[in-house]
């Protein structure tokens, strides 16, 4: 069983004994992480691997929504400014990420994030191309791009 899911039951169970409200959802995943990392050198090889990985995903999810944040301030931005001094373009990222998931997880993530919009794949799924609202400096943004979001999706992914 993964113990993503047991600490899930675990924050479940938790919250269940308090109010139920979500700070006793969030307070009981925080107590069973700390049980299991306890127990981990006694529960295997997978839950010492799920309690490096965890903190990982928390990261991750932090910096995605600081990225989410400051995306939406460059649209707006950008929509204030004057149209004809904005310069859109597609780029073409070169790709890490090999297998189906990993590439989709990128596509998705790089969608959601206002401003840049992932159109298509290469025939050797080698580039990725991803249309972007204003690109003034392309290897900078495709530096950012590799360096940022698809590192922190592979530590997480692999």
């Amino acid at each position: 069983m993964s113990y993503y899911l047991i600490n899930v039951l675990l924050s479940l169970l938790w919250a269940s004994l308090q109010q139920f409200r979500p700070v006793d959802v969030v307070g009981g995943f925080v107590l069973g992480y700390g049980v299991i990392a306890i127990l981990s050198t006694w529960l295997g090889e997978q839950a010492t691997h799920y309690v490096r990985r965890m903190p990982t995903f928390l990261l991750f999810v932090v910096y995605y929504i600081w990225e989410l944040i400051k995306s939406n301030w460059f649209v707006i931005r950008a929509l204030l400014r004057d149209p004809e001094s904005l310069k859109p373009g597609i780029i073409a990222l070169e790709l890490t990420a090999k297998t189906d998931l990993e590439i989709v997880l990128l596509n998705n993530l790089i969608t959601f994030t206002p401003g840049t919009l992932g159109v298509d794949l290469s025939d050797d799924r080698r580039f990725m191309f991803v249309h972007v609202l204003d690109v003034p400096d392309p290897d900078a943004l495709k530096a950012s791009l590799k360096s940022g979001l698809e590192r922190r999706l592979l530590e997480i992914m692999r």
